[in-house]
């Protein structure tokens, strides 16, 4: 009987040892994504855009971008406010004009890939999410981070079956 104190008591003692260290800590959003976050959920102010498919074959991609920029409707940039961007098949294109540290966060579960002038695929630096940032704008779904230098890009959108979803480009500056 002695021995079974003696370990319950060592047991209740380690427990109050190891609960001395325990350090509550808190997380929060960064700034960039909290301004994408804002700038997510003030879609009334959203910018209409149609993201279309290439049927046609061009000779390089600056041709591919060109051709979305004529359209005008498959153009975006960074702004201050979001893009309402109809998706019109599983894989399609927007023209994006952009420069510097570029983050496209979107509402909708969507690969994107950028691909440059010279047809170099751009791979993003960044596309996770940290879990304060989905505990505190659970609207973010997808979330990349490029290095742009200032031009034109092609972005490949593959979200399977959508029919619009908002992105929002904001410059991390």
């Amino acid at each position: 009987m002695n021995k079974k104190y003696k370990i319950l008591i060592y047991i209740i003692f380690t427990l109050f040892v190891g609960c001395d260290d325990f350090e509550e800590e808190s997380f929060s959003m960064s700034e960039i994504d909290k301004r994408a976050c804002e700038q997510l959920n003030t879609d009334s102010l959203a910018v209409e855009n149609v993201a279309v498919g290439l049927d046609t074959s061009f000779v390089t991609m600056a041709d591919s971008i060109e051709y979305l920029k004529s359209l005008d409707s498959s153009m975006i940039s960074i702004s201050s406010d979001p893009w309402l961007v109809r998706i019109s098949r599983d894989t399609c294109f927007l023209s994006l004009n952009g420069s510097g540290e570029t983050l496209i966060v979107i509402n909708e579960s969507v690969d994107v890939s950028l691909f440059s002038v010279n047809g170099m695929n751009l791979p993003p630096e960044s596309h996770t999410i940290e879990l304060s940032t989905v505990s505190e704008c659970p609207e973010m779904k997808s979330r990349y981070i490029f290095d742009l230098t200032s031009g034109d890009y092609l972005m490949r959108i593959t979200g399977g079956k959508l029919i619009q979803t908002l992105f929002v480009i904001v410059n991390n500056e």
